[in-house]
């Protein structure tokens, strides 16, 4: 078995970097005559150095005095030395605005993930299944268009038709994949198209299905409940199924970043569920009018009835009331 070794992990936005520590000592900072190297502008020139006492023992010196370094979530004072040592938990350390890690090379890592390719995740992994998607969102927009259209159209008027629904999915997957490439330091067109592809025709289908079964089942339950699948599950479904995938993401890691980002269309489509079970119960045959007309408190006495509302309208235009019929009658 080899010896064990000391490492330096520098923390990035996906893909760490790693150096294993042979010579000491070691000096960490952004100019170019350090051992480790790092371009991060808020790293001083020469930022860290680092000496081996003894084995796993070492002595960490702050040399920053613009920045600084924290260790172990201690701030570190300039030319302030501090033995430590590296024993199967990490030292942490911060430069700056660079975050790093003194590691065991024989420390755990965790466990591979494995892109699978199979069942439901092939949508997102196989060229052919994106473009096919693809494909399909257009045609089904296409018909779409071609049932709205009240006369018969040359069909360069469905295509243009078409072209806004083209544009709209290209710009959600350069969207997409650029968010994954922020990610993963690599472009994930397939998998993106496929997830563009989805959002789009998802609802479409979902409704075309709904208005099938209430004309089968003379009923309106079947697409409200696919239309409340299609508002709260479909995307963190279809997020979580792509998070798996494409970033490699455990379980609950995917499922938490998935309702993390579906959280504002969650949230909007809860208000207008609210809004759209208020407007279907909140009906009544007794209005409430207020008492002011004050665009600054229009609550600063009670509403009333219209039962008394019309009362009070009938003692207020009494007098007119009494002067007008004696006018009839004099008449």
């Amino acid at each position: 078995m080899d010896a064990v070794s000391l490492i330096l992990e520098v923390k990035t936005r996906s893909l760490n970097h790693y150096y294993q520590l042979e010579q000491f000592p070691v000096r960490v900072g952004r100019a170019l005559d350090n051992d480790i190297i790092l371009s991060d502008t808020t790293v001083s020139p020469h930022h860290l150095e680092i000496e081996q006492l003894d084995g796993f023992s070492l002595r960490v010196r702050n040399l920053s005095g613009e920045n600084g370094s924290r260790m172990n979530r201690r701030s570190l004072r300039q030319d302030e030395a501090v033995e430590v040592r590296v024993e199967a938990d990490p030292v942490s350390l911060r430069l700056g605005n660079r975050q790093v890690r003194l590691l065991r090379s024989d420390m755990d890592v965790s466990r591979t993930s494995v892109r699978n390719c199979s069942g439901l995740y092939a949508v997102f992994c196989r060229p052919a299944w994106s473009l096919s998607l693809m494909v399909l969102t257009l045609l089904a927009f296409l018909y779409e268009n071609y049932l709205q259209a009240r006369l018969a159209k040359d069909i360069t008027f469905y295509l243009g038709g078409l072209m806004p629904y083209l544009l709209g999915l290209v710009a959600l997957t350069l969207v997409i994949a650029g968010i994954s490439r922020l990610s993963t330091q690599r472009w994930e067109v397939g998998p993106a198209l496929s997830l563009a592809s989805l959002f789009m025709i998802g609802p479409h289908v979902l409704g075309e299905i709904g208005h099938f079964l209430n004309y089968l089942l003379t009923a309106d339950w079947p697409l409200e409940g696919l239309m409340l699948v299609n508002n709260f599950l479909l995307l963190p479904v279809v997020l979580y199924g792509y998070i798996r995938l494409v970033h490699h993401a455990e379980s609950w890691s995917a499922l938490g970043v998935a309702l993390l980002f579906s959280t504002p269309m969650l949230v909007y489509q809860m208000s207008d569920l609210m809004d759209q079970i208020a407007l279907d119960t909140e009906f009544t045959g007794e209005a409430d009018f207020n008492r002011t007309l004050s665009s600054l408190d229009i609550r600063l006495q009670p509403s009333i009835s219209i039962d008394d509302f019309v009362a009070m309208a009938t003692q207020e235009l009494g007098p007119f009331t009494a002067e007008s019929d004696a006018a009839d009658e004099s008449e």
